[in-house]
């Protein structure tokens, strides 16, 4: 049977006495705005060596995003008389709900030493005031918290008329560089992009301080005219904490070279063929083809039976060949696993196409995380009372954490969807990020079971 001790740790106090070691946390801001970095600092402290290397338990930080910082080195300070080492570990957390918000207590293992129990430290939980993000933000805000720059190319330079072009728009910065949202496609009248063939690439790089990386988004677009062309200018929009005021940055339109398509007719329309006269020298036809001396009846032509069978059987295997193809697709469709190992990906790809200026986005956004919800559980949501839906997501084992936040959630959709007035495009974008934030933690707690 394994035993444990457990030992919460408090801030030393000249009263307390001095262990040989215990866990601190901390945070640098207790009051950040909706999506601003904060940065959660655990403290070991140790005054005597481990019988055994510790280690933190996992665990999700619920209601925020979470990414490693670079750690910083160990020192020394000096508690009651006492000299502890320091083992400092940085997160970077960022919030995503307004209002209260709870860091559960994290805890540190030590091994026991043989049959010695493991003894177990644990923080004390921090609770932050996260603030909303100011109201009237610009049209091209689509949810970004940080300082960041816009830039975009062609990749390749060059492209042929009526072909699909690669233009890589990157955003970089300092920010939640993981949850960045595309920017707004500008009007346009010679180009057409294919969001469904677009992509995504990040690039975070591991800093001591500040979330630092790129995301690239890059659209697939066809121009439809030949020539020397620009395509117009990508806004982008962000809220700056440090200034506490929205920004507005653009890219410089971006040119490129489209050629004309090799493989065109050089005719803009076909050339006229001149009509064959033929003589009238009767009252029919006849005169065209000469009757034969003799007439012949056909025979039974292997070849002519051939193609009659032939007609008949191909059409019979084309369609029985679709119809399995289209069994075997209904039966994976079916196939709760399938679902359950798509759905994150699904879900994730369709709420980077929500555009948040739209009336609709909240809609589509309940749309998506219900059914996200109905495959990972194999059951539709829809119509769910709230008694009801506790209860399955009792019987999947979700904590309370996690069910309170999908509660959440979705009641603030439907307070969007059914309210007396149209909510604003702040708030239709938090809804979206609160909804890409509850499928990563439901994923993150999914991958724990």
């Amino acid at each position: 049977m394994l035993s444990c001790s457990l030992f919460i740790s408090q801030a030393q106090t000249p009263e307390s006495t001095s262990p040989e070691f215990f866990i601190e946390a901390e945070v640098d801001n207790y009051t950040p705005y909706v999506g601003q970095q904060i940065t959660y600092v655990l403290k070991r402290y140790q005054a005597v060596d481990f019988p055994n290397p510790p280690h933190y338990e996992d665990r999700p930080f619920i209601g925020f995003w979470d990414t490693p910082l670079m750690q910083q080195p160990t020192y020394t300070t000096t508690l009651q008389g006492r000299e502890y080492r320091v083992h400092p570990t940085h997160i970077a957390l960022f919030p995503t709900l307004v209002g209260s918000r709870t860091i559960e207590p994290t805890q540190l293992v030590i091994p026991g030493d043989g049959p010695e129990a493991d003894t177990i430290l644990e923080s004390q939980a921090i609770t932050i005031q996260v603030q909303p993000l100011p109201p009237n933000p610009p049209d091209h805000f689509r949810g970004a918290v940080g300082q960041f720059e816009i830039s975009a190319a062609f990749d390749p330079p060059e492209g042929k008329i009526n072909n699909p072009m690669n233009l890589v728009i990157e955003v970089a910065g300092s920010g939640n560089i993981n949850a960045l949202v595309g920017p707004t496609t500008p009007d346009i009248d010679l180009w057409v992009i294919n969001m469904f063939g677009s992509d995504t690439v990040t690039n975070v790089s591991l800093s001591k301080e500040v979330v630092k990386g790129s995301r690239r988004f890059i659209w697939n677009v066809i121009p439809t005219e030949a020539g020397q062309q620009f395509f117009p200018a990508i806004r982008f929009s962000f809220f700056n904490p440090q200034s506490q005021t929205y920004e507005s940055i653009r890219t410089e339109p971006i040119p490129i070279t489209v050629q004309a398509d090799e493989n065109a007719s050089p005719f803009l329309s076909p050339i006229a063929i001149p009509q064959q006269n033929i003589p009238h020298r009767t009252i029919d036809i006849r005169h065209i083809k000469r009757v034969p001396n003799r007439l012949m009846q056909a025979g039974n032509s292997t070849l002519a039976f051939f193609v009659y069978v032939s007609g008949i059987i191909i059409p019979v295997v084309f369609v029985a060949t679709v119809w399995r193809h289209q069994a075997k697709n209904n039966k994976r469709e079916k196939s709760p696993q399938l679902r359950r190992r798509q759905a994150k990906q699904q879900a994730k790809e369709r709420l980077a196409k929500v555009e948040v200026r739209y009336a609709t986005a909240d809609t589509l956004i309940y749309q998506i995380v219900s059914d996200y919800l109905s495959d990972e559980f194999s059951t539709p949501i829809t119509g769910l009372t709230t008694t009801q839906l506790t209860a399955l997501l009792k019987k999947g084992n979700l904590p309370p954490n996690l069910i309170e936040q999908t509660h959440n959630l979705l009641t603030q959709i439907e307070a969007s969807r059914f309210g007396p007035t149209e909510k604003s495009l702040a708030a239709r974008q938090i809804l979206l990020q609160e909804a890409n934030h509850l499928i990563d933690d439901l994923e993150r707690f999914f991958a724990q079971r």
